[in-house]
């Protein structure tokens, strides 16, 4: 693993560098960004989950303008304004004092933190050739939750001696030392092909891409009931449970180091395989691991059905990346990562708006949310036979019939 990497472009190093960086401070924060609304700022359920909803919407059109801009001015330079804004963002999460602070906080740190992704795509897109960018977006994965399994654990330590405020703090320092690593040392990879009428209306002309667009829908579909974990499942634990604050950092912890040890090793064996099938397998097996926190009464069950969730997760991200950086044509690579940004950002907003009000409107059977979202997961999974018919044998099989899955952009 580490000499291959030693063999990667200096731009891709830096970006796994600082993926690992910036997720310390995202899994600093997010286990706890929920109970921090409900608990400390004191604000409802259903306030909590129109937050959340914002803060998810918000990063819709970061997605786009992100990828438009990633085109237009450089990767680099996109990816500096993020990580310096960000740092700035998350900093101000320390001064909120209600329902309006915070809703104006997540709208500005969600559009910010949204400009990042697009151009980090398709930087890794240009410098590294389509038979390796399975493995290149895997290794960055493991980057972000090597980033994961700290940042909890180090959430868990500081919520356990001081209080969730002071996270804000930590997570502001971290993502400014992301920003002086990437103002250093990353180069910009932008092609020349790119930077000439960037338009909206290019954007629009993405879904004329069929495949490629029911990718989008489809992996929209996964955030929106995977994202559970990142809103409802906290406040679940915690207060409906009532297990202690510190379990929903040891559960993401848990999940991280299995996708730091296991990413690599599942990737390696998903090139081989049908991309539609291993889509699907990733979608059921994680749809059954969220079903499944309905049976949960107590930190050994919730391991349990957070490493199957994991498991599924981990299938499912193999080769996802990889196949939308493939159906990206080069002059629109920043457009096309923005729009698949901002069409999994509208699945995650939706399914934290309809994740928050169920816990809330459920009450004492709250444990049913589980359920829905489960049964959602499965029953749309079989999408992803008609995107293997819509793309032929041969270009959902590449490994078997050596066709270049770059060539995967047909409409």
């Amino acid at each position: 693993m580490f000499e291959t990497f030693r063999a990667y472009p200096r731009a891709f190093k830096v970006l796994v560098a600082s993926a690992l960086i910036e997720n310390m401070a995202f899994g600093l924060i997010i286990p706890y960004l929920t109970i921090y609304m409900i608990a400390d700022i004191g604000i409802s359920d259903a306030a909590a989950g129109v937050v959340l909803m914002g803060y998810t919407l918000s990063g819709i059109p970061g997605a786009i303008f992100g990828g438009m801009l990633a085109d237009k001015i450089g990767r680099r330079t996109v990816l500096l304004i993020s990580l310096g804004l960000m740092s700035i963002t998350i900093l101000m999460y320390f001064f909120a004092f209600d329902f309006v602070s915070l809703l104006v906080i997540a709208l500005a740190d969600s559009f910010v933190g949204s400009l990042y992704m697009p151009a980090a795509s398709a930087m890794i897109a240009d410098v590294i050739p389509s038979e390796k960018r399975p493995q290149a977006y895997s290794t960055q994965r493991i980057a972000w939750n090597v980033g994961f399994i700290v940042g909890p654990a180090a959430g868990a330590a500081l919520v356990a001696s001081g209080s969730i405020k002071e996270l804000f703090l930590f997570g502001a320092v971290i993502l400014a030392a992301a920003f002086v690593m990437n103002f250093f040392f990353i180069p910009e990879t932008k092609p020349d092909t790119t930077g000439e009428a960037v338009t909206f209306r290019k954007v629009a002309e993405v879904r004329k891409n069929k495949p490629f667009l029911l990718i989008c829908v489809m992996s929209g579909v996964f955030w929106f009931y995977m994202v559970q974990f990142m809103s409802a499942f906290p406040v679940y634990v915690t207060r409906d449970l009532r297990m202690p604050d510190s379990d929903p950092g040891i559960l993401w912890a848990i999940s991280g180091v299995m996708i730091v040890l296991l990413q690599l090793w599942v990737t390696s064996r998903a090139v081989k395989l049908r991309r539609s099938l291993v889509l699907m397998v990733g979608q059921i097996v994680s749809s059954i691991g969220v079903g499944l926190l309905f049976f949960a009464t107590g930190l050994p069950e919730m391991i349990v059905f957070i490493v199957i969730m994991t498991i599924g997760e981990l299938i499912y991200m193999s080769i996802l990346s990889a196949i939308i950086a493939d159906m990206s044509p080069e002059d629109k690579r920043g457009i096309y990562m923005g729009f698949s940004g901002f069409v999994q950002t509208l699945g995650m907003g939706a399914g934290m708006l309809v994740g928050m009000w169920l816990l809330g409107a459920l009450g004492t059977q709250s444990a049913y949310l589980w359920v829905f979202f489960g049964v959602v997961g499965v029953s749309t999974s079989f999408a992803y036979m008609l995107f293997g018919r819509m793309v032929g044998p041969e270009k959902d099989h590449p490994s078997k019939f050596g066709v270049p899955a770059s060539s995967v952009q047909s409409h």
